[in-house]
């Protein structure tokens, strides 16, 4: 995993918050906010295509002029695939408030954006190929003074269509 210049937290507590399955997979890290009761979004990444490559988590606070854009993350944290379950990795947030989650399935690891790779966004908007970058507004999520959960489900490019990769 690549050093990041911010401090993020990168840890799954899947059993302590009744997330757990039989499937789910465990991700550690260095801050335990999802533990500890402090701000933070604990992502639950369903429908992966293949149990390969790396998943990049980008956490986005709410100015619309830098939302999806590199200088707009707050913090970044990529996890390796190591499974077909469900992935938990819980991303501390600054302070309370409104943020976003944009997630990159990275199915080769190779580090770059390619048309077989999948991807999705808090809130699970809808997309289609021509209309991959959804507004704030549609991937805001509110997170008070404890974890908020959510779950993000994955989506791949299909000829012309975009969807999960199981349908």
């Amino acid at each position: 995993m690549r050093k990041s210049r911010f401090p993020f937290a990168l840890v799954a507590m899947p059993l302590a918050l009744g997330l757990a399955g039989p499937s789910a997979s465990a991700v550690a890290g260095p801050d335990a906010a999802c533990a500890n009761g402090k701000p933070a979004l604990l992502v639950r990444v369903v429908g992966l295509k293949r149990p390969t490559g790396t998943l990049k988590l980008a956490l986005y606070g709410s100015n619309p002029s830098v939302y999806l854009k590199k200088q707009g993350r707050l913090r970044r944290v990529a996890v390796p695939v190591r499974g077909n379950g469900p992935i938990d990795v819980c991303i501390a947030v600054p302070q309370p408030g409104r943020y976003a989650v944009a997630i990159h399935h990275d199915l080769n690891g190779n580090g770059d954006k390619d048309r077989h790779d999948g991807g999705g966004f808090s809130n699970n908007p809808r997309l289609s190929i021509t209309s991959m970058r959804p507004s704030f507004a549609k991937t805001g999520v509110t997170v008070g003074q404890d974890p908020a959960r959510i779950a993000v489900r994955l989506l791949y490019v299909k000829g012309l269509s975009v969807g999960p990769a199981a349908s």
